[in-house]
């Protein structure tokens, strides 16, 4: 019995990891560190992060968080940190970028990973029009494989 449980334990293992890496997309996880990268080069972001979740059963997706410095805030501002994140997405693959943005202020900061903390300035999907080619020009071309 003991052998059959140690035999049986790697395999275990080995089945609860399949998926982790499933359907990992570089090109994708890239894009988002890109936008964070970016977005930290600018003086009123306090912190940047974001979460590509991806697998068998989760869409590939992008959620960027920015939290800027409360004094710095404006909707102009908002703009051009939500502008930055379209650009990226848009030239950073030929795939559809399914990303959202949440903007925070150190006013009222979010705490860990708690969802329910701190209220977001704004938040809402990265949007990708075809017009977007007038402003950036064309996506990358699809790579052959």
């Amino acid at each position: 019995m003991g052998k059959s449980v140690l035999l049986l334990f790697p395999l275990l293992a080995a089945l609860s990891g399949c998926g982790a890496l499933e359907g990992f997309d570089p090109e994708l996880n890239a894009v988002g560190k890109q936008v964070v990268s970016d977005w930290k080069q600018r003086p009123e972001t306090a912190a940047a992060q974001f979460e590509y979740t991806h697998g068998l059963d989760a869409d590939d997706r992008l959620v960027f968080q920015v939290m800027l410095r409360a004094d710095r805030i404006s909707d102009q501002v908002v703009d051009e940190f939500v502008q930055i994140a379209r650009r990226d997405c848009w030239r950073g693959t030929w795939k559809s970028c399914s990303a959202r943005y949440v903007v925070y202020s150190t006013d009222d900061p979010p705490y860990g990973d708690r969802r329910d903390s701190g209220k977001p300035v704004r938040e809402g999907d990265v949007d990708l029009p075809s017009d977007l080619e007038l402003v950036f020009g064309p996506r990358p071309e699809r790579s052959k494989p």
